[in-house]
């Protein structure tokens, strides 16, 4: 089981907290999509004799992700370290700090970060200065985290939902920092999803791996893409992960006319509290091309 790591210091206001929770509600209710019913094997309708009028294609990625730019002025002594994520739930804010040891055997934290706070598409940036490092970036022995938030109060809250090593032999001045999978749970699943068109019937086949066995997901096809989400266009079934943790699931929606050659991505949620920012966390994503 997780354990907060630290009691947040109230960087923040309540309020702008307040607001941007409600802002990522009305992102969760999905706007004014249309959504259109479907079924999933073995239950779902017979599968359509008209020939394949359109076929897409999409590879399942950890979400979210970003890059991580850390300088160290030694003059001042300070660490500037700016945070640019891609991913998130839209308007959800998250705590992010820089912790000891590596992604895969993390450590304490050292230092809090601004809080990270997502726009309407799922994007952000956060810039923060921290003070009196006099030996510079180390080599080894550094990692940020990005926790699933808004909080660190609760294991679903102090999920980290993506990290970083920070990596620097060569003592240099400035670091780049690849923010990628962490080692806790569903945040190194990965997959794949094919759509296939005949006549009016979509059927959409979703792969996954490295789920928590048992487990269960919401799963959806949304206008937009991983890095610039939008709104939903249809709802798939939920998945659930086998013994092993995988997932392969057969979908068939009814009454599509096409599948678009960009414009739509399929992300899978943590939970099926997706009302709750945490819930609502994109474990992956995947643009659909054709």
């Amino acid at each position: 089981m997780l354990t907060p790591y630290f009691i947040i210091r109230k960087i923040y206001t309540l309020a702008p907290i307040g607001i941007a929770l409600t802002l990522l509600l009305a992102a969760c209710a999905g706007g004014n999509a249309s959504v259109t019913t479907t079924s999933s094997t073995p239950t779902a309708p017979t599968q359509s004799t008209a020939s394949i009028s359109a076929i897409g294609h999409g590879v399942l990625k950890h979400a979210p992700y970003g890059r991580a730019e850390l300088t160290w002025d030694p003059v001042s002594k300070s660490l500037t370290v700016k945070l640019s994520i891609t991913g998130l739930v839209p308007h959800s804010i998250h705590p992010d700090h820089i912790h000891g040891g590596s992604c895969t055997i993390p450590g304490r934290l050292i230092y809090p970060l601004q809080y990270i706070i997502a726009d309407a598409t799922g994007n952000a940036t956060a810039t923060s200065t921290i003070k009196n490092i006099t030996d510079g970036i180390p080599a080894t022995g550094w990692l940020i985290y990005v926790h699933n938030g808004p909080y660190v109060t609760t294991d679903a809250q102090s999920l980290p939902i993506t990290c970083g090593d920070i990596i620097n032999p060569a003592a240099a001045k400035s670091v780049a920092v690849n923010m990628t999978t962490s080692t806790e749970r569903d945040q190194a699943a990965s997959g794949a999803v094919q759509l296939t068109l005949r006549g009016e019937q979509l059927t959409v086949n979703l792969k996954l791996t490295g789920l928590q066995p048992g487990s269960t997901h919401p799963a959806q096809i949304n206008a937009g893409s991983c890095a610039k989400q939008g709104n939903l266009v249809h709802q798939l079934p939920n998945v659930v992960a086998d013994a092993s943790g995988n997932v392969n699931m057969t979908t068939f929606i009814g009454n599509v006319s096409a599948i678009p050659a960009t414009g739509w991505y399929v992300n899978v949620h943590y939970s099926t509290d997706v009302m709750n920012q945490a819930g609502a966390d994109a474990i992956v994503c995947g643009d659909v091309t054709k």
